[in-house]
């Protein structure tokens, strides 16, 4: 087992590799009662299109998620939510566009909480009868998801941004999708993604690593897995243009929703010689200047009773285009976006702001190992995006520096814009 030091927090991260190829990545925190597990998969709901054991495949969208409501069935007919409740744990699992959660949260009885976590993800279980059951609650779950405004203001603006994408589509699928999902289906997404070495365990909060590499090793010599095969997925080269440059849609709202989405290429910072994190961390430094919560901007509009709340802002990866999306709830939609459009042609920076933020970012680094949710969310998310747990993103922090945010800064010029706004029913 490898012991590395998260510099300046005091944390250290455990890894270990399994002979059958599942990462464990571990950061223990004795001041907490609490452990949270996450068995994570690399499999989302973009992974529909790919080749596997020498055959193209295209599976229905959304059958990562389905097949995340049937991980829970068990063979002798009972299920992993009856387990949990009998020993007191909390479990639950999403499925994102890149991976695939299963998450148990508990505060007694590692090693039970553990060793079942990863025997009911390894024990597929799926019949005609399974499959066909889960189809009409699914089915519901995407009408609710279709009729919810906060899930629609995301959703309508992937939409409208992407051209080919998967991310435009739902991450459930659509109610037709869902129809056309067969067993065969099932079985193929499960047996091409739901492999160890395509798979990382992440656990954080009060536990033993050395006990939990004992348990995961010792529960997992009962299974065979086949040599690994990694499917290749299908890349689509997306366009730099949006689909829909404005879309509008009225909604059981009491103020209007507002989101504008900046589609910027990655070509457009080919010489900078920055990492894809780092341009990410300089990209969230300036959007968090310009339109965060101490910016003037937030303060004129939020004084000026333009915007109900803060300004919400997300930064999504993609292998061609970062998309920054700038969200408000207002009763002045076209101010507000006068304004953002007015901002966005004359974004600043300055050098004691980005020392300022940077202080905060560090601040936040440390505090956020107490959140041991939080924590384990930040491993995820390295893993998927950045192949590996970055452990010295304090050297990150440290590099930042003016001429390079001046120099992004200054390439973000060049994009494509797209409006989705949910308004009020008349």
């Amino acid at each position: 087992m490898k012991k590395t030091k998260i510099k300046n927090t005091g944390e250290y991260v455990y890894t270990e590799k399994l002979k059958n190829g599942l990462e464990v990545i571990m950061i223990p925190n004795n001041k907490v009662k609490n452990f949270y597990l996450t068995l994570n998969v690399k499999f989302g709901s973009i992974h529909t299109n790919f080749k596997f054991e020498g055959k193209n495949h295209k599976l229905p969208k959304g059958i990562a998620h389905f097949l995340e409501h049937l991980m829970f069935n068990m063979p002798d007919k009972t299920s992993a939510f009856e387990y949990y409740s009998k020993i007191g744990s909390n479990i639950n699992a999403f499925t994102t566009y890149e991976y695939t959660s299963y998450e148990v949260y508990a505060n007694s009885k590692f090693k039970e909480n553990l060793s079942y976590l990863l025997k009911y993800v390894y024990t597929p279980y799926f019949t005609k009868e399974i499959v066909s059951g889960e189809k009409g609650i699914i089915t519901e779950e995407i009408k609710m998801i279709s009729d919810n405004p906060a899930s629609e203001i995301v959703y309508g603006m992937y939409r409208n941004v992407f051209v080919k994408d998967e991310r435009k589509y739902l991450i459930a699928g659509t109610v037709d999708d869902i129809k056309s999902i067969t067993l065969d289906d099932i079985k193929l997404a499960y047996d091409a993604f739901y492999h160890p070495e395509n798979m990382f365990l992440v656990i954080t909060g009060n536990f033993d690593p050395t006990e939990a590499v004992a348990i995961a090793t010792e529960t997992l010599s009962n299974f065979e897995f086949p040599k690994y095969e990694k499917p290749v997925i299908k890349k689509y080269k997306e366009p730099a243009k949006v689909a829909t440059e404005y879309f509008e849609k009225e909604m059981p709202v009491d103020m209007h929703k507002v989101t504008i989405a900046l589609k910027i290429p990655k070509s457009n910072f080919k010489d900078l010689e920055l990492s894809n994190l780092e341009l990410k961390m300089y990209l969230s430094l300036i959007i968090r200047i310009n339109f965060g919560n101490t910016s003037l901007l937030k303060e004129e509009l939020l004084s000026g009773s333009i915007i109900s709340d803060s300004i919400s802002y997300h930064l999504t990866d993609t292998l061609d285009h970062f998309v920054i999306a700038i969200l408000a709830n207002t009763d002045y939609p076209d101010y507000f976006m006068q304004r953002i459009n007015e901002k966005l042609l004359d974004l600043s920076i300055s050098k004691e702001e980005i020392e300022r933020k940077i202080k905060t970012s560090i601040s936040n680094l440390i505090l956020c190992f107490d959140e041991i949710k939080v924590v384990n969310s930040d491993i995820q998310d390295d893993l998927v995006y950045e192949g590996k747990f970055i452990h010295d993103i304090y050297d990150y922090y440290q590099d930042i520096n003016i001429e390079s945010a001046s120099k992004v800064l200054e390439k973000l010029k060049n994009h494509e814009k797209s409006v989705t706004i949910i308004k009020p029913k008349e």
